[in-house]
């Protein structure tokens, strides 16, 4: 990889640093609103009690952003390190669904994974933070008693990983733009940021990858994630 000059490297630092200033405004607002409202003595103890709750949430969300973003700086830096080991995907998606299992059930959603002996060449971690984000990006866009659809199947020049959904899918003038830092789709959360989808991007594209977006025929969402081989 060609050594990327100082200036450069300051220029992303800075850009860095915004990024993560611009996003945590929104949370720590929210959070010292509440911090305010609880130093009410007047508060009753329902209510200081939901107020604590709504505090934890800002604090898991900010935390998670900060995650976010500074892994999204290491892949754009070139300092974040992708293995290449042989990855069973059956052992992928068991660890990648895992923290959606007890959601899935309380939404009662259906999953149904279609996985055999499946395998390709990269990183655990990094792929397992990939899928998962799809996995969650599925599972709040659909609805109550929907399903889920994650199928496996691998051939001479790749091994593809296809997530489809119930839900309502996207816009069509979304789709060219899921994947790019801080876009909003139209049907995205209040809460969403946009970064979710660029990291999954930008770790799934480090290692040989692609990603794309589109409407499933039933009309739901669909994550196609395709993994080359190595040419010998």
């Amino acid at each position: 990889f060609p050594t990327r000059r100082s200036s450069d490297l300051k220029q992303m630092l800075k850009e860095a640093i915004e990024d993560i200033f611009h996003q945590l405004r929104t949370p720590l607002t929210s959070m010292n609103l509440i911090i305010s409202l609880l130093a009410q003595e007047e508060l009753t103890y329902e209510r200081r009690i939901e107020l604590t709750r709504q505090l934890r949430k800002e604090t898991e969300r900010m935390g998670w952003q900060v995650e976010t973003l500074l892994k999204m700086s290491r892949i754009d830096s070139g300092t974040a390190v992708f293995r290449k080991d042989s990855i069973k995907a059956a052992d992928l998606l068991k660890e990648a669904v895992s923290p959606f299992l007890i959601p899935m059930e309380l939404k009662e959603q259906t999953l149904k994974v279609d996985v055999s002996d499946e395998s390709f060449t990269g990183d655990m971690s990094w792929t397992v933070e990939a899928v998962a984000n799809l996995i969650k990006n599925c599972m709040e866009h659909t609805p109550q008693g929907g399903h889920i659809h994650i199928n496996v199947s691998e051939n001479a020049l790749s091994t593809d990983i296809v997530i489809t959904d119930s839900g309502s899918g996207f816009a069509k003038e979304d789709i060219p733009h899921l994947f790019e830092r801080f876009y909003k789709g139209s049907n995205a959360s209040e809460q969403s940021i946009g970064i979710g989808l660029a990291l999954t991007r930008m770790i799934i594209t480090s290692q040989n990858g692609t990603i794309s977006a589109s409407n499933a025929a039933h009309g739901g969402a669909c994550f196609t994630v395709r993994f080359y081989k190595s040419i010998v």
